[in-house]
């Protein structure tokens, strides 16, 4: 038995929420779900945890697309890994399993960039600017792209990708990111005076493009729980105000809404470890992950060249302290304000 039609399936998941330095980055995937003649395979057949029925009654992309993906590493290296980006990426395994498969799948979608730049212009534009602003992420003359990974391989793996996706009728027609900068954000966090409200106008934003563009057809986004927050009705009825709001639940672990216009409906679902149990999040946590760890190797690689015995920080909040005392004559002499530089807590 098939699906009752095609649908979008949708993930929102950021990096970089919790740190002292460098950018908050949100990032979303959306996967076209074409009919099957198979029956659901549930994400918890593949080794995830589903959090609500209507994750068990969705296809699982990981399996549609189990030829050339996988949410565990490959040992032979013929599978792309995607998963929780903190399954994925470790400062001790380095980059390149992160940067194959986020790269692959832009490539796959079209154009591949060949600059940071060119990526963040593509799936962040809005952030060009922005990021121009702060001298710690103009990239040097000699910044390799990509930053570990052969360029090879993406392509090899981005063609294979293309063909698999056809075959499946699963394909990623959507990948974006916001990237906030420090100044930004704390203009924002001024503004708000709440962390949570900063990250949930960054998903709010994809929300926005996701209900637009896709909202009338079958589609379901899937979030990760933000900022400690279980009730998000408030927040989706203020920021949607032409489509009714139906709260299906909020309990511990999830809440799931339903948004209504001229007949059409949209259901959101903020759900603990999200990234784990649907691939969209999955891919949208790795895409918000590798931008903050290539804009975080300019930062480092910038401050450096003005403070030459600087040890590298991964911008959280102990580290990230002793990163600014020991960039502390260097910032004076620079005359850097702590408001383009410190993210306000």
């Amino acid at each position: 038995m098939g699906y009752p039609a095609a649908m979008i399936v949708a993930g929102i998941d950021e990096a970089g929420y919790g740190p002292l330095l460098g950018p908050l980055v949100v990032g979303c995937c959306a996967f076209d779900i074409g009919e099957s003649d198979t029956a659901p395979t549930t994400d918890a057949a593949d080794g995830g945890i589903a959090v609500a029925d209507v994750v068990t009654t969705l296809p699982c992309v990981w399996t549609r697309l189990k030829k050339y993906v996988s949410r565990h590493r490959s040992k032979t290296g013929k599978k792309l890994h995607i998963n929780d980006s903190k399954q994925v990426y470790s400062p001790s395994v380095g980059l390149k399993e992160l940067e194959r498969s986020v790269l692959a799948t832009v490539a796959a979608m079209g154009q591949m960039p060949d600059t940071l730049d060119g990526l963040v212009a593509r799936l962040a534009p809005h952030a060009t600017r922005e990021l121009a602003e702060h001298p710690w992420y103009t990239p040097a003359a000699d910044e390799p792209f990509p930053c570990e990974q052969d360029g090879l391989p993406i392509r090899l793996f981005a063609k294979s990708l293309t063909a698999e996706m056809a075959a499946k009728q699963s394909r990623c027609v959507h990948l974006a990111a916001r990237i906030v900068s420090e100044r930004p954000y704390n203009r924002m966090l001024a503004a708000t005076r709440n962390k949570a409200s900063v990250l949930f106008t960054q998903a709010a934003t994809h929300l926005d493009f996701l209900l637009r563009t896709y909202g009338e057809q079958n589609l379901y986004v899937f979030c990760d729980r933000q900022g400690g927050r279980s009730s998000y009705g408030h927040l989706l009825r203020t920021s949607f105000e032409d489509w009714s709001l139906e709260i299906v639940e909020e309990v511990d672990g999830r809440s799931e809404y339903r948004l209504h216009r001229n007949g059409h409906t949209a259901t959101i679902l903020f759900a603990e470890k999200a990234e784990a149990q649907c691939l969209p999040v999955a891919m949208a946590s790795m895409v918000s992950k590798y931008f903050r760890e290539a804009l975080m190797r300019r930062f480092n690689a910038w401050w450096r060249q003005h403070e030459p015995s600087v040890e590298p920080t991964a911008g959280y909040y102990n580290d990230g302290l002793r990163f600014l005392d020991d960039v502390a004559a260097a910032r004076q002499r620079l005359r850097i304000r702590d408001d383009d530089l410190i993210r306000t807590k």
